[in-house]
């Protein structure tokens, strides 16, 4: 190897590791606005359904951009571009939409 070569793994690594960070902050920040949606809808009664259309809606958007950004934590992850915790904010946000998801689903029968 020659000492050409290894400054561009490094400027690739380097790229690899911003792209990344960018499309995972991106898909993290998106998502963070659909959870805070379904939190903030609170329905008054079982005839409020706006707001447990609303609720209900933020919840499946947030499971629809969270599970796209675990699946896309895992190349950089293994590649070592990024630590593991990059899963962490995603895997949380999944579990808080899905627990909000069936507590409506639950608690008021929506549909």
């Amino acid at each position: 190897m020659t000492v050409q070569q290894e400054p561009r793994r490094g400027r690739a690594r380097a790229l690899g590791t911003v792209l990344s960070m960018l499309v995972l902050g991106g898909l993290g920040l998106v998502a963070a606005f659909w959870l805070f949606v379904a939190y903030w809808m609170m329905p008054q009664d079982e005839h409020d359904q706006e707001a447990l259309e609303g609720a209900g809606l933020g919840a499946l958007f947030t499971i629809g951009f969270t599970v796209p950004a675990l699946l896309l934590t895992i190349l950089p992850v293994k590649l070592g571009l990024l630590r593991r915790s990059w899963f962490a904010p995603p895997a949380v946000m999944l579990v808080l939409a899905a627990l909000r998801y069936g507590y409506l689903v639950s608690a008021y029968d929506p549909w």
